[in-house]
């Protein structure tokens, strides 16, 4: 019975085709701004989360413990041993966490001095880590390899960008950029003991500089028993296994979905967590909310395209009264009636929905064509809008199949949403005033 109302409704709206143009336009209209300004917001999200940098970004999180806890007269109150500490036990601790794909600890270089190349001098941070966990970094060479044995390091992208000349004043200073492959840099080391003692300086063998876009850009590697031995002489404290403790420790978890639940757990054992949740939290917060204000801009457009319905299915039953009456008198119901206009309505709105989606993949295909093709300024970004099309990847308009999904049952729902009324109206004629109707 359905397949049979369905072919009549149809048959309805054949017969005035220019009449389901123009209301199904509406549709289509409304449709349409619905997808495009939900994709935009898709698309600037998409550029926010790739400004953050590699997917290892949004995955790994520092870990930090609180620092000593000071008495009346100075010294290191004993609070500070029932405190949390960086320790190889914590290491451990941490590996046991479920979603916990690596963790890697690190010992920062003590009383480091500047990097000096010939006359030039430049600052780096000095990191030492276990040359096991390379390989799990995610990092590349961009020139030379990853060995990182005793004596060897490895220099991030941008080290060796900001040398200057150490006899140039302030009023001179440039930047001046040297190859630390070719050209390896001493470094200078003070005693931080307070013994006095003159410096150290140490040459360093770079074998290999790093791609850039990593949390190492303006880091030195170093093999982590290099960098305690020079800890040794300058703090004068002797390495002891038993009383160690690391002054960083990253903890990269197996996942975006896991991250957060690591964060936590990390934090239930006292320490403090440095990581992207929080901020993706806050981003995806204000996309949603961008969604909601854009999406609600969409609406009133098909809001309008909703009276358009509703007016089409009017003045339909008005002219059909008597053919609606013929239809009571040869046996059909009420719901039969109501059936019929629900299903007009209904399709009127399904049209325009998929008209409004090839409407919307064709404008996405130009919108974004335009954007990639925009005349870049020298900082690779477009000249008047904050855009980089680089970061966008050429996808300004991002159109997920979900929410042609949602647009098409959300254009389908408002044309029979619309239709109700005019629909009730004819399932309630009466037949006999119905066939007087002229």
């Amino acid at each position: 019975m359905f397949y049979e109302l369905s072919q009549l409704a149809v048959g309805n709206l054949l017969r005035a085709r220019a009449r389901l143009i123009m209301t199904s336009g509406g549709v289509l209209v409304g449709t349409s701004a619905v997808i495009l300004l939900l994709a935009l917001t898709f698309g600037l999200q998409r550029a926010a989360e790739a400004s953050i940098g590699s997917s290892t970004a949004l995955t790994d999180m520092q870990v930090f413990a609180d620092g000593p806890v000071f008495g009346p007269n100075g010294q290191v109150s004993d609070e500070d041993d029932e405190r949390p500490k960086l320790d190889l036990e914590t290491i451990s601790a941490f590996y046991q966490i479920p979603g916990v794909a690596l963790v890697i600890p690190t010992v920062m270089l003590q009383g480091q001095g500047p990097l000096m190349v010939d006359e030039l001098q430049g600052y780096a941070s000095i990191m030492g880590i276990d040359p096991a966990l390379i390989p799990y970094l995610g990092i590349e060479a961009e020139v030379g390899g990853l060995a990182l044995e005793r004596g060897q390091a490895l220099a991030g992208a941008f080290t060796g960008d900001y040398f200057n000349d150490s006899e140039a004043s302030g009023e001179n200073f440039e930047p001046i950029a040297v190859n630390l492959y070719e050209q390896p840099p001493s470094l200078e080391i003070y005693p931080t003991s307070g013994e006095g003692g003159n410096n150290r300086e140490i040459d360093l063998n770079i074998t290999g500089v790093l791609l850039e876009g990593t949390s190492f850009d303006y880091t030195i590697l170093m093999h982590i028993q290099d960098v305690i031995a020079l800890n040794e002489w300058s703090t004068g404290n002797r390495f002891d296994p038993d009383t160690f403790v690391y002054d960083q420790v990253t903890v990269r978890a197996s996942g975006r979905e896991t991250a957060a639940d690591v964060a936590q757990a990390i934090r239930d054992l006292g320490f403090n967590v440095g990581d992207m949740g929080e901020y993706l939290k806050q981003l995806n917060g204000y996309f949603n909310a961008m969604r909601l204000i854009l999406g609600g801009v969409g609406g009133v457009a098909l809001l309008v395209a909703a009276f358009g319905v509703a007016n089409t299915m009017t003045m339909a039953i008005l002219e059909r009264t008597k053919e609606i009456g013929l239809m009571k008198a040869i046996g059909a119901t009420d719901r039969d009636v109501l059936t019929v206009f629900l299903i007009e309505a209904g399709l009127v709105g399904f049209f325009g929905g998929v008209a409004g989606i090839a409407t919307s993949l064709f404008l996405q295909n130009v919108i974004n064509r335009a954007v990639a093709n925009m005349p870049q300024d020298g900082g690779g970004g477009v000249a008047f809008l904050p855009i980089n099309p680089a970061q966008l990847g050429g996808n300004l308009i991002v159109i997920p199949p979900e929410l042609m999904l949602f647009a098409v049952l959300l254009a389908t729902g408002v044309g029979v949403g619309a239709g109700l009324y005019p629909a009730l109206r004819a399932a309630n004629l009466t037949p006999v005033i119905a066939l007087k109707q002229e």
